[in-house]
């Protein structure tokens, strides 16, 4: 009889014991915070990467803008004013001192002649660093009249920044972001991107730009226009 009753006790607190084990919930929440964590740090900083990589092409597209701008509102820049120019450029593109290696700047200015051949009537390169790439030759050849025609030029502003992310092996190791903008002169039929002689004369028509201090940029004339180079 004795046995029969532990017996009997025994079950009903096993099974008792199965039945509290298994409706027991505590615990759960961080067993699926456990499973949710890890998708949920890959989404923000991914998040996070493609966020920064956005605003920096912003700023890249806003200051080729402004780069454009202030070139289209003269008939005459000088290398003191290109100067100003690539200095404003890169105060809007906000790039630190130790990034300003992989930055490159050209404005240059198209015309066309009676019989359809492009003349270039100057440009200007800043070339921030090792990191800094070579941007390829700009075909206005190819631009349209209704954009380039004989009576008004055009000015063709470039920005590339080589964009470094994260490393949070989200993005490639480097990418380019890119701009382009072309403006029409403001104040004139055509700019001219040139630097004039105490006697009137063609000095330069080829500014090379360099960084000063801080983002302050210096362009000084180094050069002309090889004349051949005129795209028919």
């Amino acid at each position: 009889m004795i046995k029969k009753i532990y017996r009997s006790a025994k079950m009903r607190l096993l099974a008792s014991s199965r039945l509290n084990f298994l409706g027991n919930q505590d615990g759960i929440a961080a067993i699926e915070f456990a499973f949710i964590a890890p998708i949920m740090l890959f989404m923000y900083f991914g998040m996070a990467e493609v966020a920064t990589a956005i605003s920096i092409d912003r700023k890249i597209s806003h200051s080729t803008n402004v780069a454009g701008d202030l070139s289209t509102q003269s008939e005459r820049v000088s290398a003191n004013d290109m100067s100003e120019f690539m200095t404003a450029t890169m105060l809007v593109m906000g790039v630190p001192p130790e990034k300003q290696d992989a930055v490159t700047i050209e404005i240059a200015s198209y015309a066309r002649a009676e019989d359809n051949s492009i003349i270039e009537k100057g440009i200007a390169v800043l070339k921030g660093g090792e990191k800094a790439i070579d941007l390829p030759k700009f075909e206005a050849k190819d631009l349209d009249q209704r954009i380039l025609s004989s009576s008004s030029g055009v000015v063709v502003a470039r920005v590339n920044y080589v964009y470094e992310p994260l490393q949070l092996r989200y993005m490639p190791s480097k990418f380019n972001i890119s701009e382009t903008f072309m403006l029409k002169p403001r104040k004139s039929a055509n700019v001219d991107i040139e630097e004039l002689a105490n006697d009137g004369s063609l000095q330069s028509n080829k500014y090379k730009c360099d960084f000063a201090q801080g983002n302050k940029v210096t362009c000084s004339a180094n050069g002309t226009l090889d004349q051949s180079n005129n795209q028919s």
